[in-house]
């Protein structure tokens, strides 16, 4: 079962706790599409071919999700080590990097009154990948490792998707600082599956 219903990551938590699949076989499409636009940006930036750039968004599908900048990497060089075309630093890159991904959806929706194209080949990737048993890494939504400290929250982290579904969730190595992030994350989503299941309702984001 692959959630595509905003918001993304709430559903998938409902899911797991209601379903009588087991775990793995019920994920989300998580930050699948926020790494796609990221790592077409950079892409563009240093003019290099968006598959060899290994960067990835995790955390809500939504306003508190960041790219995991301290694992980011072109090729086999690290981000920091690419030099930049204009002269400008990484830490002003990154920031507007940063916020262009998590506006794009919004963006995108406020041109044409929704979004498809890019979700859709999100979803088709990821349904790929179990179909054809690829054992392909994406950041799906899944409920959070404990080695995350993070509580039982469903948000996007990177996993090993195939024909078993999640077939296992690979622990993240973060800065302090990246950590804090996810903790906010998680910290929002879990405000927004209190309401939503107290029959309130939660706000999600493209």
């Amino acid at each position: 079962m692959v959630l595509v219903t905003n918001p993304v990551d709430v559903l998938t938590r409902i899911a797991i706790e209601t379903s009588a699949r087991p775990a793995h076989l019920i994920l989300g499409c998580g930050t699948v599409l926020d790494g796609a636009r990221l790592r077409q940006r950079i892409g563009e930036l240093l003019d290099v071919e968006r598959e060899s750039v290994h960067a990835y968004v995790i955390g809500e599908h939504g306003d508190s999700s960041f790219p995991i900048w301290s694992s980011a990497a072109v090729g086999a060089i690290r981000l920091e080590q690419f030099g930049l075309p204009d002269g400008r630093s990484w830490s002003q890159v990154k920031g507007e990097l940063a916020a262009v991904t998590r506006q794009r959806g919004m963006s995108i929706h406020e041109r044409k009154g929704f979004t498809s194209y890019g979700v859709a080949a999100a979803v088709a990737r990821i349904v790929r990948a179990v179909a054809r048993d690829e054992k392909r890494i994406f950041m799906v939504s899944v409920l959070a490792a404990k080695e995350y400290g993070i509580g039982p929250v469903v948000l996007g982290l990177p996993c090993v998707i195939g024909a078993a579904g999640v077939d296992r969730q690979l622990p993240l190595a973060m800065s302090a600082e990246e950590h804090q992030m996810l903790q906010h994350s998680a910290a929002i989503l879990e405000r927004a599956y209190r309401s939503l299941t107290a029959g309130g309702t939660a706000a999600g984001s493209e």
